[in-house]
């Protein structure tokens, strides 16, 4: 079976996908639905096919609220506003089976028959389980928080404390599910960036999920950053309704703080992952992402928090750009590390220059060793422009020149080697000279290395 679902179309295993999805639906027993399905999601994954169009369900539209805060993974602890995939199971599973959940689990039941049924409109349905799953998981954490005993039977059902925690924030959330919703509905993402008339659409909403909710209003918030192409353009919004004078928002900068919280956690998780990291094993590539990605989000944060005349929020940022720049000297430091590992050398021969270093091109070098020095010079070649990203200007400038130098001396003595070389030792030294020049590409200007290869050539040539 595995075999055949593997050599269908494209086209023909999305709509197989979408067939074996209704059939589950209606409750069809002659297949393995689940095992089936997963197979086709990978292979429509990894063929970058375009899924169908699912069919709705009471599970996909309970946590449909919330979409927009899940995480695909999560190390350490539970943060606000981000509720893992691995919890919506588990999650569900409990919904559906727990006694002091059942009102929801009956308008989970009802919501799904009317889909099955074709129902022309289901608004009423979802909004009552909607309504019903606030109660139900407000009142089941609520009395977990007081019951130590319950609180541990949840979390082994569920599978770990940050599961439960999803759960309850869960709850919270689908306490301003209706204006969530209509917020989802109103801006499809990703937004770009908000008009005038937008921010009093989303100041409306506000009013009215904290109308629902009061706790749970920030959340439609929290969903609309997690909506924006850069989430820190919300921050526009905060400041905006922070200074509204009005009774509908209460103590909108109190309740709504958690806005930018959460925004400054994902820098300051941002700037202490690459801290941890710049100790750890060296990848190139992904450190210069992780900086770009953190700049980016430090000068975005920073631009907004000047024009809310947000000094406390600019300080927060001017700390992790200081984090952020101290693991740029020690990437770079790795760099070189990694540079010089290419760049082998060995004692001179000779009583007068026992002590002195001289390329040794005698020694292998490693397919990988060659490949890290080339990423390695990449990364220290765009270490300047990054440092100036994130406002550090002196970050490894040192690291840098001294790499820009060594490999320029290098590549000189290289010369040198060439020409006192004879036979296959000249023919190594040749060899090695064409990897370090290909290395050295990022540092040094094209010109430079054209004479310098000019001259390893005219070194090969000579008697």
């Amino acid at each position: 079976m595995l075999k055949f679902l593997g050599a269908l179309p494209d086209a023909t295993a999305a709509r197989l996908f979408a067939a074996l999805e209704h059939d589950r639906a209606r409750g069809g027993r002659g297949l393995p639905h689940d095992a089936l399905l997963d197979d086709l999601r990978r292979r429509l994954q990894a063929q970058e096919a375009a899924f169908p169009k699912r069919p709705p369900t009471a599970k996909r539209r309970f946590f449909t609220p919330a979409e927009d805060l899940f995480v695909g993974h999560r190390a350490g602890r539970k943060r606000p506003a981000r509720i893992a995939r691995e919890s919506i199971n588990p999650i569900w599973d409990l919904v559906m089976s727990d006694p002091a959940c059942a009102e929801t689990a009956r308008a989970a039941a009802a919501l799904d028959q009317a889909y099955v049924e074709g129902a022309r409109s289901t608004d009423g349905l979802e909004a009552a389980m909607f309504d019903a799953a606030a109660r139900n998981i407000g009142r089941l954490a609520a009395r977990a928080g007081q019951e130590p005993g319950l609180r541990a039977d949840l979390i082994a059902r569920l599978g770990g404390a940050g599961r439960f925690e999803d759960f309850a924030e869960l709850g919270r959330i689908l306490a301003a599910a209706g204006p969530i919703r209509a917020l989802q509905e109103t801006f499809p993402k990703p937004v770009a960036a908000l008009t005038e008339e937008d921010v009093f659409e989303v100041r409306r909403l506000y009013a009215a999920a904290r109308a629902a909710d009061a706790g749970s209003a920030p959340y439609l918030l929290l969903v609309l950053t997690a909506r924006m192409e850069t989430p820190w353009r919300a921050l526009s919004v905060y400041y905006h309704l922070a200074r509204a004078r009005d009774p509908a928002l209460g103590d909108f900068a109190d309740e709504a703080g958690v806005v930018i919280e959460t925004l400054f956690d994902d820098l300051e998780v941002a700037a202490r992952g690459l801290e941890r990291d710049a100790n750890g094993p060296f990848d190139a590539d992904d450190a210069g992402l992780r900086l770009r990605h953190f700049a980016d989000f430090a000068e975005g944060l920073a631009a907004e928090a000047r024009a809310g005349e947000d000094m406390v929020t600019l300080n927060r940022v001017e700390a992790c750009r200081d984090i952020a720049g101290e693991a740029l000297a020690r990437f770079a430091e790795q760099s070189l590390t990694a540079l010089r590992r290419a760049m082998p050398v060995r004692h001179a021969g000779g009583a007068s220059r026992l002590m002195a270093l001289r390329p040794d091109y005698a020694r292998p070098l490693p397919a990988q060793a060659v490949s890290a020095a080339r990423e390695a010079a990449q990364f220290l070649a765009a270490a300047p422009g990054l440092a100036r990203r994130l406002h550090r200007a002196p970050a490894a400038a040192g690291v840098v020149e001294d790499a820009v130098a060594e490999t320029r001396r290098y590549l000189s003595d290289l010369v040198v080697e060439i020409r006192a070389a004879e036979g296959e030792d000249r023919a190594a030294a040749r060899r090695h000279m064409e990897t370090a020049v290909d290395i050295a590409a990022p540092l040094l200007p094209g010109d430079e290395l054209g004479v310098l290869r000019e001259r390893a050539h005219a070194a090969a040539l000579s008697a």
